[in-house]
């Protein structure tokens, strides 16, 4: 059917999940009390649901209409269901906006309580449902190159700054148990400011293929100037996560209650991957999608997870007994997870330029000698992990035992190995390092035996 496509598709889904919640909030309308706002009426919240429900299948009505004439010839109708479409998607924002802002404890009638984290998370979710669909309803009629890296990248920017908001509804006057405490304001500014990142992202990404502004822009979106803007945007957000591995501990936030270490660790880590693959997934975007395709975004995803296990390890930092060696301290334990950190960044950066065309020859052997030393050192210290594996106990956090030590160094020499076979299977390598490299992933898959016996 002509109009199917990828667009189509995401936003009959997106207007489904905004038609559930509404019917969600229905089934459960009753008389409310909301600390900071006072009780509302059944009637009241019954009326919230309804439109909300009404919003949702109206989007996916427009959808399917979309879908079944995908090229009405009838301006006054078109722009008539523009503005409905563009006024309906923007008020689903507004609103999630207003609940995450306005969220506090609520106690339901013949329900129950309902914390606030949980409200305002609801509220975010809608505000990304409603950016997403008012992107994906601007680039309707634009097919792009790549769907699935398309898809990806608003998805990470949407993620983004859904986690600000998140940050701003929480906030409070914020303790991290035994290292410092933070005011609410310093939550909060940081929260509007990741926000505003992840919007920016997704402004970029809607400009690529904005049906005005792309053909009006191709220098600067397809060259460099993009690339360093998407660079440096995920780059800050990333370097804040860095930085706050130093302050990682369980979290106590006025007015909405406590979250143990590994909740703020698995945070932390998690928005740090988002902010690495943003630029990642800019190179990819116009990537076909074949057979070369799944070799550059197998590279792209193991590269990422050894950034992410880096800054993990970093954030769970603390000072660890392990069985037969001793006591390290959290400075140790730190390092180790930075130099992994450092290692993937040095191939994840080799990796994005190896394809410039200001790399000559010499510069270019440089570049992918240092992926092919970084890549093939983190499946060494993989290796070394998997047979020196013992039982670990790691302050304010818990034992772990011996196997998942010798899983966790598996899964790095793996991950590794991946990222070298499939790197050398990527356009612009040279005969000589697409040996080199697939012989060293084979070396190590070949020690992977080995080092589980010994």
């Amino acid at each position: 059917m002509k109009g199917i496509s990828s667009r189509t598709l995401q936003g009959i889904l997106l207007g489904w999940a905004i038609t559930f919640e509404g019917f969600f909030a229905l089934s459960l309308a009753n008389q409310a009390s909301i600390d900071g706002i006072g009780t509302i009426m059944a009637s009241t919240f019954q009326l919230a649901a309804i439109q909300l429900a009404a919003l949702g299948v109206f989007i996916s009505a427009v959808w399917a209409f979309k879908m079944v004439f995908p090229e009405l010839e009838k301006p006054i109708v078109i722009r008539l269901l523009n503005l409905l479409t563009y006024l309906a998607m923007g008020l689903v924002a507004v609103e999630g906006i207003a609940v995450a802002v306005l969220a506090g404890n609520v106690v339901i009638t013949d329900f129950g309580g309902v914390g606030k984290k949980w409200i305002v998370l609801v509220g975010a979710q809608l505000f990304a449902i409603g950016i997403i669909s008012l992107r994906t309803w601007r680039l309707r009629n634009v097919k792009p190159e790549n769907w699935l890296t398309d898809s990806f990248g608003q998805i990470a920017a949407a993620l983004i700054a859904l986690e600000g908001l998140v940050a701003y509804g929480i906030a409070g006057t914020t303790r991290v148990i035994g290292v410092t405490g933070f005011q609410e304001s310093t939550i909060a500014t940081g929260g509007l400011l990741l926000m505003l990142l992840g919007s920016i992202v997704l402004i970029l990404w809607t400009i690529a293929y904005d049906p005005w502004l792309a053909p009006k822009l191709p220098k600067l979106l397809n060259g460099w100037p993009a690339m360093l803007a998407i660079t440096v945007l995920g780059g800050v957000i990333s370097a804040g996560c860095v930085a706050a591995t130093f302050f990682v501990g369980p979290v106590a936030v006025d007015g909405v209650g406590s979250v143990i270490k590994i909740v703020v660790v698995a945070g932390v880590s998690q928005l740090f991957a988002l902010g690495m693959v943003t630029p990642m997934l800019w190179k990819l975007r116009k990537v076909p999608l074949d057979r070369q395709y799944i070799n550059v975004l197998l590279v792209t995803v193991a590269l990422s997870l050894l950034a992410f296990e880096g800054v993990f390890a970093m954030a769970l930092a603390a000072n660890t007994y392990i069985e037969g060696l001793g006591g390290i301290l959290e400075r140790t334990f730190r390092l180790a997870g930075a130099q992994l950190l450092i290692l993937s960044v040095i191939a994840i950066f080799a990796w994005m330029i190896k394809d410039s065309p200001l790399l000559t020859r010499c510069p270019k052997f440089i570049v992918s000698s240092t992926f092919l030393v970084s890549t093939a050192l983190i499946a060494l210290e993989g290796l070394a992990v998997v047979v020196m594996a013992v039982n670990v106990r790691i302050d304010d956090f818990s034992g772990v035992g011996e196997r998942y030590v010798v899983l966790g160094g598996l899964q790095m020499a793996l991950l590794a190995s991946i990222a070298l076979f499939f790197w050398a299977r990527s356009h612009g390598i040279t005969a000589r390092f697409k040996l080199a490299s697939t012989a060293a992933a084979a070396f190590v898959i070949l020690l992977l035996p080995i080092a589980l016996v010994l």
